[in-house]
């Protein structure tokens, strides 16, 4: 038997495709009894004051824990990476070019002062101004 034919994006036949990718379930499960334990406030629903169980009673230690299957487990995003449609706002940059201090800015140049940051066209056109007057 053939895998089914799926639809890999917004429309048309270059996104329609066979598909044989395994799905499991993925889902987080919290294992240990449910409910109160006698040992202090516990969440019943999403939040608020009224989803809040045995409010007043001390904690005590914890007896559940969280079980996290293989096929839950992801990469880590700590690398540059794309989200999104396309475009240069969908890329998201890793944790190494957040650390760096004193990158050049999109053009090349290094504004005075800068950090690496982008330096707008109405900030470029305001400091050639200002370069003008102050002669």
């Amino acid at each position: 038997m053939s895998a089914p034919e799926v639809s890999h994006g917004r429309g048309g036949a270059g996104n329609i495709s066979p598909d044989n990718t395994q799905y499991v379930d993925g889902s987080i499960v919290r294992e240990g009894p449910q409910g109160s334990h006698g040992d202090g406030a516990f969440s019943t629903g999403r939040g608020g004051g009224g989803n809040i169980g045995d409010a007043g009673k001390p904690p005590g230690p914890r007896t559940d824990r969280d079980v996290v299957p293989e096929a839950a487990v992801r990469p880590s995003a700590d690398e540059d990476h794309h989200v999104g449609r396309g475009g240069a706002a969908n890329v998201e940059l890793g944790s190494k070019h957040h650390q760096q201090k004193g990158q050049k800015v999109t053009d090349g140049k290094t504004a005075a002062g800068a950090t690496g940051q982008h330096v707008g066209l109405a900030d470029k056109l305001k400091n050639k101004l200002m370069g003008v007057f102050k002669k």
